[in-house]
């Protein structure tokens, strides 16, 4: 069963409203847990040499697969544990892995070694030790599709741009001034199984 939803903004009462509208929603729907999946960043060059200019690199931890291609790195974290349900827009995904980022510059670094896809409010989360909780680092936007194929769920989209906290976050970590809210940096997809 595929589910599309095209919104740059997401906001699950809306989210919602519109999936019920097309039938898809079952009143019974119960998320499950997850059992497997992962999730895939594609992060823009452009954006990455961006970053350098200012001094400013991100290394993976921990991830499953990275690859560059057409002009876009690509970055595979697994699944650690989760509820997130594609029918409903709600849940969350969390992952093994980290982001390592640092400033030649400032000498500042910051370590976000917890990632998490909440799906209701379609917004990818980092937290470290400083952060003082989860920070919503990017927002989902551009096309955004839901599939649903037996226990085996996957979401996307086709843009990611950084979040207002997320940026203002980094740039105070950092001691930068380099991260600017609602730049596109590239693009997403989660796939997990119930």
């Amino acid at each position: 069963m595929r589910i599309p939803a095209k919104r740059a903004v997401a906001l699950p009462l809306a989210a919602l409203s519109a999936v019920a509208l097309t039938g898809v929603v079952a009143a019974s729907a119960q998320a499950a847990d997850t059992v497997s999946g992962s999730v895939t960043l594609t992060v823009n060059a452009s954006f990455l040499l961006q970053l350098a200019q200012h001094g400013i690199g991100f290394v993976p931890q921990n991830y499953t697969a990275l690859s560059y291609a057409n002009g876009a790195a690509n970055v595979t974290f697994a699944e650690t544990s989760g509820d997130a349900e594609v029918s409903t827009y709600s849940g969350t995904e969390s992952y093994s892995g980290g982001i390592l980022g640092f400033d030649l510059k400032t000498g500042q670094a910051v370590d976000l070694d917890t990632l998490i896809f909440d799906l209701g409010g379609t917004t990818f989360y980092g937290e470290s030790s400083t952060s003082g909780g989860e920070t919503p680092l990017l927002d989902l936007g551009g096309a955004q599709d839901g599939y649903i194929d037996g226990t085996s769920e996957t979401y996307s989209a086709t843009e990611l741009t950084l979040d207002p906290t997320g940026a203002d976050y980094l740039n105070s970590a950092l001691h930068t001034t380099a991260f600017v809210s609602g730049t596109v940096i590239g693009a997403f997809t989660s796939t997990w199984v119930d």
